[in-house]
């Protein structure tokens, strides 16, 4: 792991400008890295996308997804990766709060600024033992590990119950693993763990997790299921790094542009205006609390089908790009690639939730 500066007393009140500054620099680099920079980890920590979703039971003051959402296209202007890593902070963080009291004393006890990376699939090999599991094996593409202080593993059980276990830094051995077509600077490698023993204290039922109902903390912030939730984020960072395509195409355009390049021009702009609205209105429901199974549903579809208008644009948009756009320093490739590995992630694939969102509709007709 990289050596961080601690973040300072005044680690929340990091202007937003500035973070994006730090994340511009570094973005070329991060990219071809495959990692972000130290000051661009610290600029995110010290914003507070780590503390985000502290419970106020731990001494947070947890916010809501609306702004949260604002926060990250606006970052995602100057390098989606970086806001990437700024969301998986913040909602892993919220999936903390599903922990018990005693794990989140122990993970928040000295600080609010906590960097959580996480799996969401169980790929290790998972024992009883005593009061807990051991886990031996392989973990998937956690994002931000090579900064994180804690991870939460997806495992499956004896009884084939999925719960998420929280293990701290230094207990799992990085596997670089993530070469990708874009989102490079996010370092999502695997983990790999050696008979790591979790108390039973420090894990927590997926189910939970899902239905958007945390036992142990209270706001209308751990009742969101992250179907809903999760996608919402991930189109916001998406959403910035499509404004990051449209306006470096831009800045190349003749003022009197005409024909099919004036016509991809409005279009794009246009779609990305639509998506911006759609992901508003999907935080808003979202902060209202509890939501219908129908409402999780369509939350994932606005999701789903604000990417696909998003994708659509940037593909137009570096077709007409020209010869300079296959160069690898240029950052309307590199917004390009970005979109299409974001846009391809599980939780905004169209195939999983219009078929959900139509279950849904279909059962509540009148």
């Amino acid at each position: 792991m990289q050596e961080l500066k601690a973040p300072s007393t005044l680690a929340q009140l990091m202007p937003l400008e500035r973070v994006r500054e730090v994340a511009a620099r570094h973005a070329l680099n991060a990219d071809q890295q495959g990692v972000l920079a130290a000051e661009v980890v610290e600029a995110l920590t010290c914003a507070g996308f780590s503390r985000y979703f502290v419970p106020r039971e731990q001494g947070g003051h947890p916010g809501t997804f609306v702004e949260l959402s604002q926060r990250i296209v606006a970052v995602a202007k100057a390098c989606p990766s970086a806001a990437w890593c700024a969301i998986i902070q913040a909602v892993v963080g919220r999936m903390a709060a599903y922990l018990p009291v005693a794990a989140q004393q122990q993970i928040w006890g000295d600080s609010q600024d906590v960097r959580i990376c996480a799996s969401f699939r169980s790929t290790g090999k998972v024992e009883a033992v005593a009061q807990g599991w051991r886990l031996t094996g392989t973990w998937h593409y956690l994002s931000g590990v090579d900064f994180a202080d804690w991870a939460l593993l997806c495992i499956e059980v004896d009884d084939g119950e999925q719960r998420f276990a929280a293990i701290p830094a230094g207990t799992w051995q990085v596997l670089d693993n993530w070469q990708t077509l874009g989102m490079r600077g996010t370092g999502s490698h695997s983990i790999i763990l050696d008979a790591v023993v979790v108390p039973t204290h420090m894990t927590f039922a997926r189910t939970d997790l899902m239905k958007g109902g945390s036992r142990h903390a209270q706001g209308p912030q751990y009742r969101a299921s992250p179907i809903a939730a999760d996608a919402q984020l991930f189109l916001a960072c998406g959403l910035g790094a499509g404004w990051q395509c449209l306006e470096q195409w831009r800045d190349s355009l003749p003022s009197e542009a005409v024909g099919e390049v004036a016509m991809a021009y409005a279009s794009a702009e246009a779609a990305l205006e639509t998506c911006g609205l759609l992901l508003h209105n999907s935080c808003q429901a979202i902060d209202q609390g509890e939501l219908s199974p129908l409402q999780i549903g369509r939350c994932a579809r606005d999701a789903s089908f604000a990417a696909q208008l998003l994708l659509d644009a940037v593909n137009r948009i570096f077709r007409l790009s020209g010869a300079q756009a296959h160069f690898s320093s240029n950052l309307v490739q590199k917004s390009w690639r970005d979109v299409q590995t974001l846009t391809s992630h599980i939780a905004l694939r169209p195939d999983f939730n219009f078929i959900g969102y139509t279950r849904h509709a279909l059962a509540n007709r009148p």
